[in-house]
């Protein structure tokens, strides 16, 4: 890896860290009232511990797929190496999950049947979301300031980018576009479950290829373990 590209990736991190570092300063600023109730369900609802394991997702876009495809959007775990393969997502059983979600694409797309704009399976059905993840956006006395912010049970087809879907645990979180989410829900019993974007997002006419149809790409393997 070149210098040039280290320095890239090392902008992308810090750029990623500061995004999620102040959408979660925002939930306490702007969404202070609709956090505090999910806060106090999560705390009633929590099982093996008293703190949520947190799942942080990224969405990106311009990442090559193949030549005659050309680029595609590409959902990522950030680790504590980077971003890492959403191939093969791993979360603890009988736990309580914080899932953020960082999303850098900034177009919508049709869904693939209309009950994927509504948000469930997560506390209160709900999910918080925060815009303008673009960080040179707004600036205040303290720094980088997010516009808005605010709990939803659906997201408008108008501004939905993707969904992140696990039909076999009734799991289905819309994400609006450019946007940072956080929301919560507990992980059940052990077992291996499909996670699918429902948005059609990849490539072809109909927007079903390319990345639609590959692992770790809009679509992997939940193990609950």
């Amino acid at each position: 890896m070149g210098t040039g590209t280290t320095v890239a990736v090392m902008g992308v991190l810090i750029i990623l860290s500061v995004a999620i570092g102040a959408a979660l300063g925002t939930i306490g600023s702007q969404s202070e009232a609709s956090v505090s109730t999910v806060t106090q369900t999560v705390s009633s609802t929590a099982t093996n511990s008293s703190a949520p394991y947190v799942l942080t997702l990224v969405i990106t876009t311009e990442n090559s797929f193949n030549s005659t495809v050309g680029t595609q959007p590409a959902f990522f775990v950030l680790g504590p190496n980077g971003l890492q393969s959403s191939a093969n997502i791993t979360i603890p059983a009988h736990r309580l999950i914080e899932m953020v979600v960082v999303n850098f694409d900034d177009g919508n797309a049709s869904l693939t049947a209309p009950q994927f704009a509504n948000v469930t399976g997560t506390v209160n059905n709900t999910v918080s979301y925060f815009n303008d993840d673009e960080v040179n956006a707004t600036e205040g006395p303290s720094g980088i300031v997010l516009g808005g912010g605010q709990t939803v049970s659906s997201v408008s087809p108008d501004y939905l980018s993707h969904t992140f879907t696990v039909p076999q645990i009734n799991l289905n979180v819309p994400i609006a576009l450019e946007s940072t989410e956080v929301a919560y829900f507990q992980s059940g019993s052990p077992g291996s479950y499909t996670w699918v974007c429902q948005s059609l997002c990849g490539s072809g006419d109909d927007g079903a290829g390319g990345a639609m149809v590959t692992s770790g790409w809009m679509s992997g393997v939940l193990t609950v373990a």
